[in-house]
């Protein structure tokens, strides 16, 4: 009877943690949405993150992201700074192993 409840009460906090996470991470945009709204001004500032991700909020869609992948983007972001959009460059710092 203890271990079901344990097991119980763990699949709750692990369903409830889940959640919480998925509500915090912003949709992801294609390519061409994220254009779209940079090219229609709706984007004011994005950040990339460790050169793998592009965040940012759009005044019409909220909080979002797409990928970044360096060698391909390389004139991305003279575009967006063309576009009138603030790039902001973010390195995580590396966990302890």
């Amino acid at each position: 009877m203890k271990l079901t409840l344990r097991l119980g009460i763990a699949v709750l906090v692990a369903v409830i943690a889940a959640w919480f996470t998925f509500q915090r991470i912003p949709p992801e945009l294609s390519r061409a949405e994220f254009m779209a709204e940079v090219r229609t001004g709706h984007v004011h500032k994005v950040v990339i993150k460790d050169k793998q991700v592009i965040t940012g909020e759009s005044s019409t869609r909220g909080p979002f992201r797409t990928g970044y992948k360096e060698p391909e983007d390389a004139s991305l972001v003279a575009e967006l700074r063309a576009q009138g959009v603030e790039v902001v460059f973010e390195t995580s710092t590396p966990g302890l192993i």
